[in-house]
C-alpha cells in the first residue's frame, strides 16, 4: 500500500525570509491534511521554475505548488500546461493575481497550504503569447504592451517589496501624459480595426490588485481572453478611462475597446514596451495571443 503523497513545492529564496521555519510550518500542515512532508525546491538565477517543475512531473509528482510572486506562479504553471498535474498556488508576492482570482488566501503560507492540499482539482485556461520573433511564454492572468509595462519595468524592486503594488503607481504622472502609439488589432481574423492606444492588454481573468474587477465577466475557466485597447490622451483622458474602467461601463466608447477572443494579433507603430503576468520582456513591435483552454489542472 502507497504512503502518503508528498507535494512539491517550487520556492523563491527571495521570498522567504525564514526557509527553516517554513519548512517546520509545511510539515505540519501537510501531515494535518494527510499529505506526506513536501520536497522543497528553490529556484535560482538560471531556472526560474520551470525547469524544476519539469523534474517534478518526470520523477511523478502528484501536486506541485508555486510559492512566490506572480513571474514564479507563472514559470510552474508553464511546465505543468497539459500534463494533468494540478498545481497548487502559494501566493507571497507583490500581484498574487492567480491566487486572487481563485479565490484563495494570499501572503499567508499557512492558510494557502491548507487551501491547497484541503482543495480539489478543476482545469483552468492559459493565455499563451508571442512577441515578434521571441519565444512564445504562458500567462495565467495578463498580458500586454504599453503603459502597463513601462510602469512594471519602472517598479523598484525595495519599493515593490515595502509598498506591494502600489510602488508600480509612483512615477506613473509623466507616463500617463505620453500620446501613445500607432496600433493595428486583429480578433479571432476578423475586421481589424486600428487607433492610437496607449496600452493595449489581454486578460485570462479580470480581478487586480486595488480591488480593481477589470473584466468583471472574465473567468479563468470560459475558453476565451479578453483584449483591452486603452486610448486616452493625457491624464484627463486616463482619469475617464479609470472611472469608465472600475464602474464597468467600457463596451462600445473610444476609450477603451474591449472583445472577448479565443486569437490576436496587434501590431504597433513602433517598438513598445511589453509585459507577461507583470514581468517586463522587453519591447516588440507585434504582439500574438491565443487561448490554451483547460490546460492546466490547479488545487482550489
Amino acid at each position: 500500500m502507497s504512503g502518503p503523497r508528498n507535494p512539491v513545492i517550487v520556492y523563491n529564496p527571495l521570498k522567504v525570509s525564514d526557509p527553516a521555519k517554513l519548512a517546520r510550518r509545511g510539515a505540519e500542515i501537510c501531515r494535518e491534511a494527510g499529505w506526506g512532508g513536501p520536497v522543497w525546491s528553490p529556484t535560482t538565477s538560471e531556472d526560474h521554475g520551470a525547469g524544476m517543475t519539469a523534474r517534478a512531473v518526470s520523477d511523478g509528482a502528484d501536486l506541485v505548488c508555486a510559492l512566490g510572486g506572480d513571474g514564479t506562479v507563472r514559470e510552474v504553471a508553464g511546465a505543468l500546461a497539459r500534463t494533468g498535474i494540478p498545481l497548487g498556488v502559494l501566493g507571497l508576492g507583490t500581484g498574487n493575481l492567480l491566487a486572487r482570482n481563485l479565490g484563495l488566501p494570499h501572503n499567508d503560507f499557512d492558510a494557502s497550504l491548507a487551501a491547497v492540499l484541503n482543495g480539489s482539482a478543476r482545469p483552468i485556461d492559459l493565455g499563451r503569447v508571442r512577441f515578434d520573433d521571441g519565444p512564445e511564454y504562458c500567462f495565467t492572468v495578463i498580458t500586454g504592451m504599453g503603459l502597463d509595462a513601462e510602469l512594471m519595468a519602472g517598479a523598484e524592486p525595495r519599493l515593490k517589496a515595502r509598498l506591494g503594488w502600489p510602488a508600480y503607481l509612483l512615477g506613473a504622472t509623466r507616463a500617463l501624459a505620453q500620446r501613445g502609439f500607432g496600433t493595428r488589432v486583429v480578433v479571432d481574423g476578423r475586421r481589424p480595426f486600428s487607433g492610437r492606444s496607449r496600452m493595449v492588454l489581454v486578460c485570462n481573468c479580470g480581478l487586480l490588485p486595488g480591488g480593481i474587477d477589470l473584466v468583471p465577466e472574465a473567468r479563468v475557466d470560459d475558453g476565451e481572453l479578453d483584449m483591452m485597447a486603452f486610448s486616452p490622451r493625457g491624464v484627463a483622458g486616463w482619469a475617464a478611462a479609470t472611472l469608465r474602467a472600475v464602474t464597468l461601463h467600457r463596451r462600445g466608447h473610444r476609450i477603451i475597446r474591449h472583445s472577448g477572443c479565443h486569437t490576436g494579433l496587434v501590431t504597433t507603430s513602433f517598438p513598445v514596451p511589453a509585459e507577461v503576468d507583470g514581468d517586463p520582456v522587453g519591447s516588440a513591435t507585434t504582439m500574438r495571443i491565443r487561448v490554451d483552454q483547460g490546460a492546466l489542472m490547479v488545487r482550489a
